[in-house]
Order: structure tokens, then C-alpha cells, then sequence
């Protein structure tokens, strides 16, 4: 089996501007982010020319599920919105700024800051469960194709967790690679081997 993944992380949005917790919670994108969609679908559209995508997987969260149909609609392949895909759950901090959040509940913040791997924030998740959802989602569509390459377009955290899991790296090694808004990052899998190959994002400025 040989896969190749190009993950896609979401453009511009206000909360990203505005530095809150946008897990479930929607937000719009800025008109940066909305000129920054046109570039990306066309980069996923020049590289289905060289590497053809047989599939675009999207989370459902509309920042992520619009670039997702378009790239589909470009490319002319089939989209599958999948709920494992969608962020992270920050729960009660869901849409705060970190400000906004230590108010609310300085006691899960600290608790939060001190281990966040393994606190789960009420109403929300821990990122150890996050990571586990993510490796879930790869095993059935890892099933479901056996091999060619598939575009996924979620969010940071869960590119980040797609990343770590396809090249079977510890959690916390996240952290040694930088995703930006707009960012592709491309692995390929021969028979399950993770290689990352490229980590970019196209010129938006």
C-alpha cells in the first residue's frame, strides 16, 4: 500500500486574528483569509496536476468544509466531510482568548497549562483523547483507500495530530513543527511508513 497525504490547514479567520480558542465555535474569514482560499485552491489545484488526488476529506467546521469544496469542486474529485476531523474541544474555553479564559476559570486554566495532554476541560476534551480521535480517523480511511493520495483540510491542531500520527512521532513533537494558516504540509506512506516531503505555504503577500 503506498498513500500520500497533503493536509491542508484553514486560512485566515477572525478568531485567529482575534487569538481565541475557535475549537467547535465558528468564525468568519477575514477578508485576508477569504483572498488567501482563491491561492490555496489554486496550489491544491496545480499539485492535483502533478499528483493526482483521488479524494479531499474536510472537517465539517465551515472554515475548514468551505476550502475542502472547493478544492473538490476544482480538482473534480469526491469530498467526504468527516466529524473526526473537526478541532479540538476547548469546551467551556471554547471561543475565549486566553484572558477571557483564566477569567472565567482560573483553576481548570492552571490545571489546563500544567498538563495539557491528559486535562480534559469541562464540557470539552483532553488533547491525548484529540490525538486518539485523529489516529481513528486515519485507520478507517486508511481502510476505506488502499492507496493514492487524499487532501485533507482541517485546522491546525488537527493537522498537527495528522502529522504526528502518520510518522508514529511522541505527541509533544508536534510542537517541532510550524503550520501556518494556509499551510500544506505533504507525506507519503509506503506501506505505512510516514516520510514528510515537503511543509510550506504558497506566497499569499
Amino acid at each position: 500500500m503506498i498513500m500520500k497525504y497533503i493536509l491542508v490547514r484553514h486560512t485566515e479567520t477572525r478568531g485567529n486574528v482575534e487569538r481565541r480558542f475557535n475549537g467547535r465555535t465558528e468564525s468568519p474569514f477575514t477578508p485576508r483569509g477569504l483572498r488567501m482560499n482563491e491561492i490555496l485552491v489554486e496550489e491544491l489545484a496545480a499539485i492535483h496536476g502533478k499528483q493526482p488526488v483521488q479524494k479531499v476529506y474536510a472537517s465539517p467546521i465551515s472554515r475548514a468544509r468551505i476550502i475542502g469544496e472547493a478544492a473538490a469542486e476544482k480538482i473534480g474529485c469526491p469530498l467526504v466531510i468527516d466529524d473526526g476531523l473537526r478541532e479540538f474541544d476547548f469546551g467551556i474555553f471554547d471561543g475565549l482568548t486566553a484572558e477571557e479564559a483564566m477569567e472565567k476559570d482560573a483553576k481548570t486554566w492552571n490545571l489546563w497549562m500544567a498538563d495539557y495532554n491528559f486535562t480534559t476541560i469541562p464540557g470539552g476534551e483532553n488533547y491525548n483523547e484529540y490525538h486518539r480521535r485523529i489516529g481513528q480517523f486515519l485507520e478507517t480511511q486508511q481502510q476505506s483507500d488502499e492507496d493514492g493520495t487524499v487532501a485533507i483540510v482541517a485546522h491546525g491542531g488537527t493537522v498537527h495530530s495528522l502529522l504526528v500520527n502518520l510518522l508514529n512521532l511522541p505527541l509533544d513533537s508536534k510542537w517541532h513543527f510550524q503550520i501556518p494558516l494556509g499551510g500544506i504540509v505533504m507525506i507519503d506512506c509506503p506501506e505505512g511508513y510516514g516520510i514528510l516531503k515537503k511543509l510550506y505555504a504558497p506566497d499569499y503577500d
